[in-house]
């Protein structure tokens, strides 16, 4: 009973607070495609395009163990938003695999992920996680600034 009041008090504001999708409209320069603000790798061609090679340079780096390639690459695409980065670089975090072990940063890239195996992850690490790592984590989704580079 404990443990579900736990959850209720730290996910209810967190799912109650889904974040309003935001569409960037394209400029004619800077941006060819309306996208989500938080997907800024969908919003050009070239981006969209170095952030899926970055992608493959990141998995086969993965394969060979070369752990902390991986995590640099990951990183970048994450935070322009690849939904399945994200998740990779929340698992390295859990494990510790090439960064520094952190349940509070792999709750923030599964949330930021948004995907099904993203929200599995999240209900893993609750029983891991305190309050306050749990509130050290909602702090640094609720700041998180994609990245167009």
């Amino acid at each position: 009973m404990l443990r579900f009041l736990f959850y209720i008090t730290i996910l209810l504001p967190f799912w109650l607070n889904a974040r309003d999708i935001v569409i960037i409209k394209k400029d004619g320069k800077q941006y060819q495609y309306d996208h989500d603000v938080m997907r800024p790798y969908l919003s050009s061609d070239q981006l969209a395009l170095d952030t899926e090679i970055t992608y493959a340079k990141a998995i086969r780096l993965q394969m060979g163990g070369q752990w902390e390639e991986t995590g640099k690459l990951y990183e970048k695409i994450a935070k322009r938003g690849h939904p399945t980065a994200q998740v990779h670089l929340g698992k390295q975090y859990y494990h510790g695999n090439g960064v520094e072990q952190s349940l509070i940063e792999a709750y923030k890239w599964f949330a930021l992920s948004e995907t099904a195996i993203g929200k599995h992850f999240l209900k893993l690490l609750l029983d891991e996680m305190s309050k306050e790592q749990l509130e050290k984590s909602n702090k640094l989704i609720e700041e998180f600034n994609p990245s167009y580079d």
